[in-house]
């Protein structure tokens, strides 16, 4: 191995050694919510037609205002009062997509490299946006309705405080992606997934945003992170927009709201 080679390895770990405790560090201070979280949204054009590119370039931090809504709202309920809960700011538009996921996710090896990729890829890009250094950076991918997909599903990465969105360009799909992102946006936060991945039906109860309702069906609204709203204990669908979501007991005490729950 070569000295060039050798001193570039030990570059890269030591700015990975440094991105991992600036994230723990970040990571202990938003779970106590005594101030607002920062997110750069990262706007990207998934698919190279002039629709979805001069979708992605209309981009501003009101496209986001239903999930400060959303947060404003659920968050009263655990005694947490921010306004706003989340200061977005909008990157430059970009055109480069992050490193490609690798299609076998139980691949530890080929996941664990391509984190590494990531996370090299995020702290260059929050480097050259000009920007606030934000607690969360968020990526959102956006393509044109039926095109083919770079990346396949959405990721919050609570260790790399970065999520991967995929969305759809154009104002009509705009409260669906807003239910996406801010269900990515809980996973950096700390909170889990709650739904069956081979169906993804809510998981009963912590999946359930009224699992005391009786009848217990069909629910009205949605766990942010159960993902869909239960119809039967077999049919689920997504919900509209983030007025139909709501932050369970679960997911509360997953991003550090169970001390201050109250009843409610």
């Amino acid at each position: 191995m070569s000295i060039f080679k050798l001193l570039r390895i030990v570059v890269l770990l030591s700015v990975l050694l440094v991105l991992v405790i600036g994230a723990r560090m970040t990571e202990r201070r938003l779970a106590s919510w005594g101030k607002p979280v920062w997110v750069t949204i990262y706007p990207i054009a998934a698919t190279a037609d002039a629709a979805t590119i001069s979708y992605a370039r209309s981009v501003t931090e009101e496209n986001f205002q239903a999930i400060n809504d959303f947060l404003e709202r659920e968050l009263s309920l655990y005694t947490v009062t921010l306004t706003p809960p989340v200061h977005f700011q909008i990157a430059p538009f970009s055109q480069e997509l992050p490193p490609t996921m690798p299609a076998d996710r139980l691949d530890t090896v080929a996941v664990a490299l391509w984190s590494l990729k990531m996370r090299w890829w995020a702290w260059r890009k929050g480097r050259t946006d000009g920007l606030v250094t934000p607690d969360i950076q968020m990526f959102v991918l956006y393509h044109k309705l039926g095109g083919q997909s770079e990346m396949s599903i959405s990721v919050g990465m609570r260790k790399g405080m970065y999520g991967l969105v995929k969305a759809y360009a154009g104002q009509q799909h705009s409260a669906r992606n807003q239910v996406i992102l801010a269900h990515e946006l809980m996973h950096v936060l700390g909170a889990s997934d709650k739904y069956t991945f081979a169906t993804g039906d809510p998981i009963f109860p912590e999946g359930y945003s009224d699992p005391n309702k009786r009848p217990l069906f069909p629910q009205v609204t949605a766990e942010i992170m159960g993902g869909r709203i239960a119809l039967t204990a077999y049919e689920s669908v997504m919900p509209e927009s983030l007025e139909q979501c709501r932050i369970g007991q679960r997911t509360a005490e997953e991003i550090g709201l169970f001390s201050r729950l109250v009843d409610h």
